[in-house]
């Protein structure tokens, strides 16, 4: 079971380096190669995060039915095939077409990761699996903008093509792990363990508070990994690398506050606590309007780095908590987190082609506001009328 944990771990780790490298480098790459506008630049990278909501909806029910395995197989050789079409393309049609499929096949990863990773776990254990989930992913998606931009200094493709081969060995590891080790081979499909077996499902309603703000905290993380890169780009003296250097900082304090949220349990099925660190989010927007120097830059993305580590953490956990349905939590958990990207992408792009980036982030500090709103008046609400608290 620990080798299992390690196995998929590690393909946690490269699957997220090179979807973080593809992802940051599509930014330059749909720039310079079609000249492409901030806001077509937005809804490019829109294309793919649509199609994996509108996938996890649609297809969910297939990759349920496949065993975790096959499912990540076929993941990792459908996104590599379409970003090698982006790669040798000219035409803007076709490169969209491709980043549509990307985003299909993408659908197959995650969700089944994350159910393989929680089946059969609770309390502790879950959020051990969880936290160790969470590490992998976020060194990954920590230490892959570095190198992004230094290679995309190079040339755009040669990023994109560094994705693709990560993407091969992701395919090469699940292959060799499947005919080494025994545990992979058993595993069955979400699907047929449901049918197995006999538990009660008790749910926390503290998954929907935890939802509402990750999928927000989603959209101004969007805006940081596609808006930012522009803004760097037309208005501030950063080159690419220094550029990579931020989002690397901002990835490793996720990476450090993933440690300490898998280490202690103080934070769990603790409502006033999400709201909370939605509140802090709001207040780091407001912040980084302010900013004007590196320093304050890398102050700005270190502390919004922690604050996303845990809304993250408080959604997957109490998402998966007390459920016998954890593929379908899961499903609930990426799609928020891909209508984020995608409001952050696409509202965050058009803000900054119109105005500026400072209004993006005021933007971002109101749709962060929301959900606290809503829960603040729930709160009043349970006061006069004595219901309880979720």
């Amino acid at each position: 079971m620990q080798l299992q944990s390690r196995i998929l771990n590690s393909t946690s780790f490269m699957a997220q380096f090179a979807i973080a490298m593809i992802n940051l480098a599509l930014v330059y790459h749909m720039r310079l190669q079609f000249n492409l506008s901030p806001q077509l630049i937005g809804v490019s990278a829109s294309i793919y995060t649509f199609t994996y909501f509108i996938s996890c909806l649609a297809l969910g029910p297939i990759a349920t039915r496949l065993k975790p395995r096959h499912s990540v197989s076929l993941s990792v050789a459908g996104m590599g095939i379409s970003i090698a079409v982006v790669m040798v393309t000219t035409s803007i049609a076709v490169a969209f077409v491709a980043l549509a499929g990307y985003g299909i096949a993408m659908s197959f990863l995650w969700p089944q990761i994350e159910t393989w990773l929680a089946r059969g776990k609770e309390g502790r254990a879950l959020n051990k699996a969880t936290s160790s989930f969470n590490v992998s992913w976020s060194l990954g998606a920590a230490t892959s903008p570095l190198l992004t931009g230094i290679l995309v200094e190079i040339h755009t493709r040669v990023p994109l093509f560094a994705g693709i081969m990560l993407f091969g060995l992701v395919f090469s590891l699940i292959g060799i792990s499947t005919k080494m080790v025994p545990g992979i081979r058993a595993v069955v499909s979400e699907y047929q363990n449901i049918q197995q077996t006999t538990a009660i499902d008790q749910s926390t309603p503290l998954r929907f508070l935890s939802w509402a703000g990750v999928l927000t905290v989603y959209a101004a993380l969007a805006v940081i990994l596609t808006i930012f890169p522009l803004h760097a780009l037309d208005n501030l003296p950063f080159s690419e690398s220094a550029v990579g250097l931020l989002l690397l900082v901002r990835g490793l304090a996720t990476v450090g506050m993933f440690v300490v949220m898998g280490k202690t349990s103080w934070w769990h099925f603790k409502r006033t606590l999400v709201i909370i660190i939605q509140i802090l989010v709001v207040g780091i927007c407001l912040l980084g309007t302010l900013s004007f120097s590196f320093f304050h830059y890398i102050l700005f993305f270190f502390v919004f780095g922690m604050l996303f580590a845990m809304m993250y953490s408080f959604s997957i956990f109490h998402g998966a908590s007390g459920s016998i349905h954890r593929s379908k939590r899961m499903l609930i958990h990426e799609m928020l987190l891909t209508i984020g990207t995608i409001v952050g992408s696409i509202v965050g792009g058009t803000v900054y082609q119109y105005l500026d980036f400072t209004r993006v982030l005021y933007a971002c500090s109101v749709l962060v506001a929301i959900p606290i709103i809503i829960a603040l008046l729930r709160n009043l609400l349970s006061i006069k009328r004595k219901l309880p608290l979720y």
